[in-house]
């Protein structure tokens, strides 16, 4: 009979603390993603995947801006783009499937789920060939989304595009084994945690530039809308660690017909890439 109440006191403290955690959890995603709100022109893209937040503004041929991939990315990261853009182009941003507020489903993540939605969103949205400009792993998706359809595109700039170097890497037995790990309940939201945690993440995310590809655009402050939907945007950076958003594009960009801008990561400073896509737009 001791030995049963023992039992049930341990199950009781563990369950106890299980849902202490949960609770914490919960009310610490709420805190931080309690800034972030959707705008009253932002409009609904009901993909087959998930809700895609987008948004649209000014007028003229169209001109898609997609985000990079990293905690925390969204759609404002084109904020600072020159505003005299919107008097000629119909410009598109939007939030990638499991980072800022669209969906944030529990579903494997991709290279080509994400080349997918880009050709699907011209398609079924813009409705017409568009300038498609993009930053590092959404670089690598508008390539492969144009080597797939090409008749989707006009123009491209890529900045800091991934995949178009010597060094990088494919998905091996390690990062399968990692990404199991990651994927576990109490793990994936204290990495989350981390990896949310602005300088931290900024430090870390640089030191694995080299070796991955991880975007070079990772601000200091993350983007509150990291945190809506709770930790569910672990999801797409677990499998961004892990290699299985990577995709090679440096044979492919040779086959693009369309003009092409491509910033390197020491010209991508966004700070200046707004006037260079302004400049390669007016050609």
């Amino acid at each position: 009979m001791v030995a049963i109440n023992k039992k049930l006191k341990y199950f009781s403290i563990f369950s106890g603390s299980i849902l202490s955690a949960m609770l914490i959890k919960r009310a610490y995603f709420s805190y931080k993603g309690r800034k972030s709100r959707p705008a009253l022109t932002d409009q609904i893209y009901n993909w087959r995947f998930g809700k895609i937040r987008y948004r649209v503004k000014g007028h003229g041929e169209p001109l898609l801006l997609l985000h990079g991939v990293y905690p925390g990315a969204d759609m404002t990261e084109w904020d600072k783009i020159d505003t005299t853009i919107y008097h000629s182009y119909r410009v598109y941003t939007l939030d990638l499937l499991g980072f800022g507020l669209s969906e944030k489903p529990d579903i494997s993540y991709s290279s080509y789920l994400y080349t997918c939605l880009v050709n699907d969103f011209i398609e079924d949205v813009i409705k017409s060939p568009s300038i498609v400009a993009a930053s590092d792993y959404s670089a690598a998706y508008t390539v492969m989304g144009y080597i797939f359809n090409p008749r989707y595109y006009k123009k491209m700039i890529l900045i800091s595009p991934a995949g178009i170097s010597d060094g990088y890497q494919l998905p091996g037995i390690k990062d399968l084994l990692t990404k199991w790990l990651l994927r576990l309940p109490i793990i994936s939201d204290i990495a989350y945690i981390i990896l949310t945690r602005g300088q931290t993440a900024s430090k870390l995310f640089k030191n694995l530039r080299g070796r991955k590809s991880i975007s070079s655009h990772m601000p200091l402050e993350i983007s509150p809308s990291a945190f809506v939907g709770g930790s569910n945007g672990k999801y797409p950076i677990c499998e961004l660690l892990t290699k299985y958003l990577n995709v090679k594009i440096k044979n492919k960009v040779n086959k693009i017909k369309i003009p092409l801008l491509i910033l390197t990561r020491e010209n991508a400073d966004f700070k200046k890439v707004s006037s260079r896509v302004k400049d390669f737009l007016e050609l």
